[in-house]
């Protein structure tokens, strides 16, 4: 194989197929009636956040006390498209809701720089290996599932991609001295890059190690200190911003607590591999940055700076390490593995969900069963000689690094897939050429042999390395959310039944999946109590199910080993088991893993509690939220509607004082409060709360009720309408 030029036609072949792909994977999943078609139509998670901070962009409206903690280029140039083609505008424009509709001229344009990354895909593999290389890596790149699934969202990794493939290019052009201006290029683009994927910043360290240990004296120096200054040039908008709000830092500060997610604080090696947030529930991408200031702040004691917070989970990291060396180096081979395995790791938006919409394109063509292991021969066995795989391999093993410091998932190690198909092609050309050069029974042998190899290698791509916790249950709950907003904004009784319905049965998939995640059994809960003017909540239901995700919660909280029997047991022996696990102490590590789900299923469980002899484990959960959620105004309310029922008069006044008076007003606390001053013989005190309550929900027949006993001065507790809800 040598190095040379691809010609107009398999350019224009490698074009056409990536084209038609694409084209057809959007006619058909976002043609899809079923879930896969109702993810794909909406924005979830990720893609939420970047269209938030773009909307803000294009209106003017961003701002931020700290330096930045995401890459900010990817939503700046998507409000820039913002300005010129506006938006779907947003369910009930609330722009805090979870999803939002696609903006499909958005994808349209992706599609477009995915098909430009195919034959810049093609190029780079004709220009470090051979023609006939760069047109097989082109058309593995075409036919890419995984590829066109992260281009059809609204993600900064197509954009991204292209432009470290023209980094790839140009770093190629500096190593074969082809002129000052390419690397004043070489560095915009990493620069410009590191604002988009921040792994971008260890390409840039691969880039000008290469030109320092290369022979050239001072040219090569030179050539190196450009493209370190171009680069940081290139970055200057970002720095500038952050020091405008007192931080110095070059891009984003998010180093750190992605160091800490890659590498928890617990002995399970997955987690580290998998994306597990800091706080359980909090998956959201609105809350990582909140989480990771919030944590580390507590642990220290005091405000800190944008840079504070990143050392801090660095070294939060680093003793996570020094304390289990083993663990650690196990998660980290396990991580490396990853780049060339086949596995996507679950994602909100998950390729092994959407795959099942396309069927055409889930095949072992389409990601890396055969080309993961096979390209792990080429990097190994192709030769180490010539700048075009230097710069192949340099950028695969910039992204085994970025994975092994963080963690994975299959969008972030969609940087190393290019170099990946480019050896993929080499190692299967190789070995087709040493076929073809021996001659007799030799070239059976060597046949044979080669075959072995490639074999083995395959084989042993195909060990799934992600864990069995259902890698596929956050889409269910995705799906879940989506089908509960659209009951809430229905108006039609039986279709608002049926799709709360619908919700109810996706959060319950996403069990049979994970029967022990937590986030699914909390989407349960909350799917089941969905209401709305026209739908009442399955109650009954969700009540059970809170109290399931509380033996959940509590007993990864004390590390109390598989609560699964418990989940099929009865009420009183779930009540006696949840009663008996509220002393124990939480495990190492675990409280801030589980402390907002445990929170809410503490208060879910604690209000359902009515009988006398479970009103003593109710007031345990109600404080204990309230100490996890000092400022939760419901919490507050919750306690007082325990104190209320054990009897406890002046301690639920002002449990019920406090949550008013922490902005929790809300119908439910000024009828309780209301009604409890009237239980107490004060009605003219409960009468402005009472009004109150009905300037919030008018017509509301407990507050009219306790409103006209109120104003004729009846005390008694008959403060109900006969058959209506205890309050």
């Amino acid at each position: 194989m040598s190095p040379g030029r691809l010609s107009p036609r398999a350019l224009l072949l490698v074009a056409l197929l990536a084209a038609v792909t694409r084209l057809a994977f959007e006619v058909q999943v976002r043609g899809d009636p079923g879930p896969a078609g109702k993810l794909a139509r909406s924005l979830v998670g990720d893609e939420r956040s970047y269209d938030r901070t773009a909307r803000a962009f294009a209106a003017g409206t961003l701002q931020r006390e700290r330096a930045f903690y995401q890459e900010p280029l990817y939503p700046f140039l998507l409000s820039l498209a913002y300005r010129v083609a506006p938006p779907p505008p947003l369910p009930d424009e609330d722009p805090d809701a979870p999803f939002a509709p696609v903006h499909v001229a958005v994808i349209v344009v992706q599609h477009l720089l995915g098909v430009l990354t195919c034959l810049a895909v093609a190029l780079l593999g004709a220009r470090a290996l051979s023609p006939r290389a760069g047109l097989l890596a082109g058309l593995f790149a075409a036919l890419s599932g995984p590829l066109i699934f992260a281009e059809s969202q609204v993600l900064k990794e197509g954009a991204a991609l292209l432009l470290w493939m023209a980094a790839l290019h140009l770093w190629l052009d500096v190593l074969q001295d082809r002129g000052r201006r390419r690397a004043v290029a070489l560095g915009a683009a990493l620069g410009a890059g590191v604002l988009l994927r921040g792994n971008t910043y260890l390409l840039l360290g691969l880039v000008l190690l290469s030109l320092l240990a290369r022979v050239g004296g001072r040219r090569r120096l030179a050539q190196a200190g450009l493209v370190l200054v171009c680069a940081l040039l290139a970055l200057s908008p970002a720095t500038l911003h952050n020091l405008r709000r007192g931080e110095l830092v070059l891009s984003t500060y998010q180093g750190g607590s992605n160091a800490a997610l890659g590498m928890p604080d617990d002995p399970t090696v997955w987690k580290g591999v998998l994306y597990v947030p800091l706080r359980a529930g909090h998956a959201d991408a609105r809350y990582e940055e909140q989480d990771a200031v919030e944590l580390a702040q507590a642990a220290e004691g005091r405000r800190l700076s944008g840079p504070e917070v990143s050392r801090h989970w660095w070294r939060h990291a680093l003793d996570v390490v020094a304390a289990r060396p083993g663990v650690a180096a196990e998660r980290i081979a396990l991580k490396l593995l990853f780049t060339f395995s086949p596995d996507e790791v679950p994602d909100v938006k998950d390729w092994s969900f959407v795959r099942g919409a396309v069927p055409w394109l889930a095949t072992p063509l389409s990601d890396l069963t055969l080309w993961g292991p096979l390209a792990l021969l080429g990097l190994l066995l192709l030769p180490w000689r010539g700048a075009g795989l230097l710069v192949v391999r340099g950028s695969v093993l910039a992204v085994m690094l970025s994975l092994a410091l963080f963690y994975v998932m299959g969008r972030y190690r969609l940087s190393a897939t290019p170099g990946l198909w480019i050896l993929a092609a080499g190692a299967l050309l190789a070995g087709w050429e040493r076929v073809a050069a021996a001659r007799g029974a030799r070239r059976a042998l060597v046949a044979a042999g080669l075959l072995l190899l490639a074999g083995g290698a395959v084989a042993a791509g195909q060990v799934p390395l992600r864990p069995d916790v259902g890698g596929l249950q956050t889409c269910w709950q995705n799906v879940a959310l989506l089908d509960m907003g659209q009951a809430h904004r229905m108006t039609d009784p039986v279709a608002a039944a049926a799709r709360r319905d619908e919700a109810v049965d996706a959060a319950r998939e996403a069990l049979r999946l994970a029967p022990l995640y937590p986030e699914g059994r909390a989407m349960l809960v909350r799917a089941l109590e969905t209401s709305t003017p026209v739908l009442p909540p399955r109650q009954p239901e969700a009540e059970a199910e809170a109290l399931r995700l509380l033996l959940v919660v509590e007993s990864l909280r004390a590390a109390a080993g598989d609560p699964t029997p418990l989940l099929a047991a009865g009420r009183d022996e779930q009540l006696a088991a949840a009663a008996a696990l509220r002393p124990r102490p939480s495990a190492p590590g675990r409280d801030a893993f589980v402390d907002p789900l445990l929170v809410f299923a503490a208060q879910h469980v604690a209000a359902s509690l009515h009988e006398e002899r479970w009103l003593p484990l109710a007031l345990a959960l109600a404080d204990e939220a309230h100490r996890r959620a000092p400022t939760d105004s419901t919490g507050l309310a919750l306690q007082g509607l325990v104190h209320k029922r054990l009897g406890h008069v002046a301690e639920a006044e002002a449990c019920y004082r406090a949550a008013l008076a922490a902005g929790g007003e809300s119908v439910d606390l000024l009828n309780n409060l209301g009604n409890l001053l009237l239980q107490t013989g004060r009605g003219l005190e409960a009468v402005p709360l009472l009004q109150r309550a009905l300037e919030l929900e008018p017509g509301n027949p407990v507050v009219l009720h306790n409103l006209q006993r109120a104003r004729s001065g009846v005390a008694p507790d008959a403060a109900r309408p006969p058959g209506g809800p205890p309050r």
